[in-house]
């Protein structure tokens, strides 16, 4: 079962990364770009975890991949604030 749910996050973060894209296409916006770099490091670091068996979530590269994830989402947000002032 917690396979199941794990392609079932990783299948929902590359959709979201998916309509981030799409947004940045239409409008350029560069945080969009951003979000969507962040959503597809998540879910390919969930289908990884999920393809090794989801041993610990407490490894190492899984935590440096969830934290590259938020340093992109809080770079992309920095970015936008700062290039609108």
């Amino acid at each position: 079962m917690q396979m199941f749910l794990l392609g079932m996050v990783s299948m929902g973060s590359a959709v979201a990364a998916l309509l981030f894209l799409r947004f940045w296409r239409s409008g350029r916006d560069r945080l969009f770009l951003w979000f969507a770099a962040a959503f597809m490091l998540e879910a390919v670091n969930r289908g990884v975890y999920a393809w090794f068996g989801a041993g610990s979530e407490a490894a190492p590269t899984y935590l440096l991949a969830r934290l590259v994830f938020f340093g992109l989402v809080i770079a992309g947000i920095l970015d936008k604030n700062m290039v609108a002032r």
